[in-house]
């Protein structure tokens, strides 16, 4: 969502509330995250606190957010009901009667044929037969022979300079960055690349970090080079390099997180930052989440060897987030050769679906529309040309069943058309049909 204010004070509040509910009503803010706080939403939105508390006043009548003393907004419970099952409020069009979520195009879960379970319980299985091995707790740090597992895949795949013990297993980025955090403390700011990242913001904030609109006033820089906007593209070799180059002279630290790097159309794989500066200044970030199932929560972090001693002083301290009979499942998995397949299984399925509605939406707009696909094989964008503006087209699809993602192209030139996105994860195949017929009659 775009947020305009050079539009007179009294409407500022109303964008700021527009915003976080688009976050929230989209899953991008998960039920029980934690909001930037006013202050920081304040300094990051160049608006008063008046106008930021007042949107979250707004947010939280509306049963979006809720307050806890001394801790701040949190997401609510109820949002997630709101969009899974729940009659959305039409107030673009009186002929559709609070119908129910039918095609949800914003998801980041996965296709039912995308996993092959019984090939993963055979793994898991065959991990509990290792009963001595449950008995005990997990290492700190996770499994040793999965961080030399992802040792040799990062290095091989990636070109990433490490060791075994660079390596940090994790559930989740956000337990990761709770490790990192004190590890880098003293350098107080950081600025993120993609500021729609507010589960990773609001652990920054957390521990005391100022977030930076500017990475010229940061001392961290949040990047994420393999999926730069919202087309999926891809930061060149050139780039990265002049990039490690700034930071070096700066000394500015670079947090890389590298998801969705497997998944390219167009571009040939480019070498991670993290091998690019050697594996000093950077602190690679990455997960298999995507690449497996999302529940199954195993995300790594390589940290320099400049972090270690620190870190080793208070590993101790913290417990390990991931399951200990996940990690040695995927040990063997990643042993016997099976993720390279389910990778290639990946970008055949999704590159597949992705094809197959683009061709749809060209057929049914014909000369309307504009339909492409950026590098990432998730996502279709289309370009319409209508009355509607992006956030009014996305929110008159989902007052009739199809949740949709609007996207804008950073010109301030408005050029008669409206620019969403349609992720191509969740749906089946077999429903595209259906779901650009209603888009077609929006536009009717």
């Amino acid at each position: 969502m775009k947020l305009d204010f050079n539009s007179t004070h009294s409407t500022r509040y109303l964008q700021v509330y527009d915003y976080y509910k688009d976050l929230i009503v989209t899953g991008r803010l998960m039920p029980g995250t934690k909001m930037p706080s006013i202050r920081r939403g304040a300094v990051q939105l160049g608006l008063s606190r008046t106008t930021i508390e007042t949107a979250y006043l707004c947010l939280a009548a509306d049963g979006y957010i809720i307050s806890r003393p001394q801790s701040g907004y949190y997401v609510t419970d109820r949002t997630a009901t709101v969009i899974s099952s729940q009659p959305v409020h039409n107030k673009n069009s009186d002929a559709a009667d609070n119908p129910r979520i039918l095609y949800n195009f914003t998801s980041n879960n996965v296709d039912a044929d995308s996993f092959d379970f019984n090939l993963w319980r055979r793994y898991i299985k065959s991990t509990l037969r290792q009963d001595g091995r449950m008995l005990t707790y997990g290492e700190p740090q996770g499994e040793y022979e999965l961080r030399e597992v992802i040792c040799r895949y990062v290095v091989n795949k990636r070109n990433a300079v490490c060791r075994p013990e660079n390596i940090i297993i994790g559930a989740g980025s956000q337990a990761l960055l709770n490790i990192l955090c004190p590890l880098i403390k003293a350098r107080e700011t950081v600025c993120f690349h993609d500021t729609r990242f507010a589960q990773g913001m609001v652990i920054f904030e957390d521990y005391g970090f100022a977030v930076e609109k500017d990475k010229e006033n940061a001392s961290v820089l949040y990047m994420t080079p393999s999926h730069m906007t919202s087309l999926g593209d891809v930061m060149s070799v050139e780039k990265r390099l002049a990039l490690l180059k700034e930071c070096a002279v700066h000394n500015r630290l670079i947090i890389e997180d590298d998801y969705d790097n497997e998944f390219r159309y167009f571009s040939k794989p480019i070498p991670c930052l993290q091998g690019l500066a050697g594996g000093e200044n950077v602190v690679y970030l990455s997960t298999f989440s995507k690449l497996l199932l999302p529940s199954i929560r195993l995300s790594f972090m390589i940290l320099p060897d400049s972090l270690l001693p620190l870190y080793e002083q208070k590993k101790a301290l913290y417990n390990q987030t991931a399951s200990k009979s996940e990690q040695l499942a995927l040990c063997q998995f990643l042993r016997d050769g099976h993720l390279e397949s389910q990778i290639r299984k990946l970008k055949r399925l999704y590159a597949s679906k992705a094809k197959t509605l683009s061709m749809l939406l060209e057929e049914a707009f014909g000369t309307q529309a504009e339909v492409f696909m950026g590098e990432s094989v998730f996502l279709v964008h289309l370009k319409i040309k209508c009355a509607l503006t992006s956030n009014e087209l996305r929110d008159k699809a989902a007052a009739n069943g199809l949740l949709v993602f609007p996207y804008h192209t950073g010109s301030k030139k408005n050029d008669g058309a409206a620019h969403i996105a349609l992720s191509c994860c969740e749906v089946p195949v077999e429903k595209f049909p259906d779901a650009v017929k209603i888009l077609c009659t929006l536009l009717a």
